[in-house]
């Protein structure tokens, strides 16, 4: 980590599915598909969070980010949630997750293009458990200092209140999430999710793996294909390997309402 009043180095760091890491000076053409590096004085406009920052504010948030890619499987986090970056998501997804005593994989949240992960950066949530970051795709992220985003926010109320804003809707995310978890059966968590996931997409089709949509919902891979099955034999969705498309998007709805 660098020492507070320095930047960070110019270099692009990429990450791959196997852990390992890359890095490549700018413009030396070692990074192959990675050589075009991204500047986040270009982006930072997308994240209208920061629009009331000074010039002196945004210069010092400037300095003190880096650009890094990930590819899909990744692992970009594991710790306490206070201890990771502020990350801004330039394209990709990012899924943060916590597993359960048995082993169970449970998503918390989604953090999705021209989204921020500001929790970090909060009081809400400096002692956790132990929480997990994937890549959910091949993924861009801008990744500010949270020590110089809380020396920002101390500052600039206008700024606070706009992190606070949506660490509130991230808190809201999880608890949605825990009481689907606690009330709803599977059948109507998946038929949520499954409505959720194409809204998202602004697509029909949804490109998971039972498997993957298992880890996501927190629970066992056969109860998924077992519902996924039942659906499809209701003409509800149409599934192909890797992907399920849904047809009667009525029929979902009436699920979730039970």
């Amino acid at each position: 980590m660098k020492e507070l009043g320095q930047g960070f180095p110019p270099y692009d760091i990429y990450a791959m599915g196997d852990g390992s890491k890359g890095m490549g000076k700018r413009g030396d053409g070692r990074m192959g598909q990675y050589v075009q590096n991204k500047h986040f004085s270009e982006y930072i406009d997308q994240f209208r969070i920061w629009d009331p920052l000074s010039a002196a504010e945004r210069e010092l948030l400037l300095s003190h980010t880096r650009f890094m890619r990930y590819v899909k499987g990744t692992t970009v986090h594991h710790g306490a949630l206070g201890s990771v970056g502020t990350m801004h998501v330039k394209s990709g997804c990012l899924r943060v997750y916590i597993f359960s005593e048995d082993g169970r994989e449970l998503t918390m949240y989604f953090i999705r293009p021209g989204d921020i992960s500001v929790l970090a950066a909060t009081s809400f949530m400096e002692r956790t458990d132990t929480v997990y970051i994937d890549a959910h795709e091949d993924t861009e992220v801008f990744f500010s200092d949270t020590r110089i985003v809380r020396r920002i926010l101390s500052g600039n109320l206008r700024a606070q209140c706009n992190v606070y804003e949506l660490a509130v809707r991230h808190l809201s995310e999880m608890v949605l999430k825990f009481q689907h978890m606690m009330f709803l059966s599977a059948d109507r968590r998946l038929a949520q999710f499954l409505i959720d996931e194409s809204l998202t997409g602004g697509t029909d089709e949804i490109c998971l793996t039972h498997e993957q949509i298992a880890r996501y919902l927190g629970t066992a891979r056969e109860v998924i294909s077992r519902m996924i099955k039942d659906f499809s034999q209701e003409g509800i969705v149409q599934t192909a390997r890797g992907r399920i498309r849904i047809l009667n998007r009525q029929a979902l709805h009436q699920r979730v309402g039970g």
